[in-house]
Protein backbone atom coordinates (compact mmCIF):
# COMPACT_ATOMS: atom_id res chain seq x y z
CA UNK A 1 0.00 0.00 0.00
CA UNK A 2 1.20 3.54 -0.72
CA UNK A 3 1.90 5.94 2.13
CA UNK A 4 2.59 9.66 2.24
CA UNK A 5 5.96 10.60 3.69
CA UNK A 6 5.76 11.88 7.26
CA UNK A 7 7.20 15.24 8.36
CA UNK A 8 7.93 16.39 4.81
CA UNK A 9 6.27 18.86 2.51
CA UNK A 10 3.51 17.19 0.49
CA UNK A 11 4.23 16.93 -3.24
CA UNK A 12 1.46 18.65 -5.17
CA UNK A 13 0.36 17.22 -8.48
CA UNK A 14 -0.47 19.29 -11.53
CA UNK A 15 -2.91 18.52 -14.36
CA UNK A 16 -1.75 15.57 -16.53
CA UNK A 17 0.72 14.34 -13.88
CA UNK A 18 0.84 10.61 -13.29
CA UNK A 19 0.42 9.27 -9.75
CA UNK A 20 -0.33 6.11 -7.82
CA UNK A 21 -3.37 5.67 -5.61
CA UNK A 22 -5.35 3.19 -3.54
CA UNK A 23 -9.14 2.84 -3.77
CA UNK A 24 -10.58 3.59 -0.34
CA UNK A 25 -14.31 3.42 -1.08
CA UNK A 26 -16.74 3.24 -3.95
CA UNK A 27 -20.27 4.06 -4.97
CA UNK A 28 -22.36 2.77 -7.85
CA UNK A 29 -20.25 4.38 -10.61
CA UNK A 30 -17.40 6.12 -8.82
CA UNK A 31 -14.38 5.40 -6.64
CA UNK A 32 -12.62 7.49 -4.02
CA UNK A 33 -8.86 7.20 -3.72
CA UNK A 34 -5.98 8.21 -1.51
CA UNK A 35 -3.00 9.19 -3.63
CA UNK A 36 0.61 8.36 -2.83
CA UNK A 37 1.16 11.91 -1.49
CA UNK A 38 -1.82 11.69 0.90
CA UNK A 39 -4.28 13.75 -1.15
CA UNK A 40 -7.81 12.52 -1.74
CA UNK A 41 -9.15 12.03 -5.26
CA UNK A 42 -12.20 10.86 -7.17
CA UNK A 43 -12.54 8.80 -10.37
CA UNK A 44 -15.77 8.49 -12.34
CA UNK A 45 -16.99 5.25 -14.01
CA UNK A 46 -14.70 2.89 -12.08
CA UNK A 47 -17.21 1.70 -9.47
CA UNK A 48 -16.31 -1.93 -10.17
CA UNK A 49 -12.92 -1.62 -8.42
CA UNK A 50 -12.77 -2.99 -4.89
CA UNK A 51 -11.35 -1.02 -1.95
CA UNK A 52 -7.65 -1.78 -1.56
CA UNK A 53 -7.00 -1.89 -5.32
CA UNK A 54 -3.78 -0.05 -6.24
CA UNK A 55 -3.94 1.96 -9.46
CA UNK A 56 -1.94 4.24 -11.73
CA UNK A 57 -3.81 7.52 -12.35
CA UNK A 58 -3.56 10.72 -14.33
CA UNK A 59 -4.74 14.04 -12.85
CA UNK A 60 -7.59 15.56 -14.86
CA UNK A 61 -8.70 18.41 -12.55
CA UNK A 62 -7.11 19.85 -9.42
CA UNK A 63 -8.93 19.94 -6.10
CA UNK A 64 -10.91 23.00 -5.04
CA UNK A 65 -12.42 23.98 -1.69
CA UNK A 66 -15.62 22.11 -2.54
CA UNK A 67 -14.41 19.24 -4.74
CA UNK A 68 -11.79 16.52 -4.62
CA UNK A 69 -9.14 16.10 -7.27
CA UNK A 70 -10.48 14.31 -10.37
CA UNK A 71 -8.28 11.55 -11.76
CA UNK A 72 -8.54 9.09 -14.61
CA UNK A 73 -7.46 5.55 -13.78
CA UNK A 74 -4.98 4.36 -16.41
CA UNK A 75 -4.29 0.85 -15.11
CA UNK A 76 -4.56 -1.42 -12.10
CA UNK A 77 -1.19 -2.24 -10.55
CA UNK A 78 -2.45 -4.64 -7.88
CA UNK A 79 -5.81 -6.10 -6.93
CA UNK A 80 -6.64 -6.65 -3.25
CA UNK A 81 -6.11 -10.17 -1.96
CA UNK A 82 -9.23 -12.30 -1.59
CA UNK A 83 -10.51 -12.83 1.94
Amino acid sequence: MFHAAKNTEMHKYDVLDGCYGVVTSRSRNDVYLTLDNGEYAFAHKFGNLLPGTEVLCMVKRLATDEKRMLVCIESVTRYPEAA
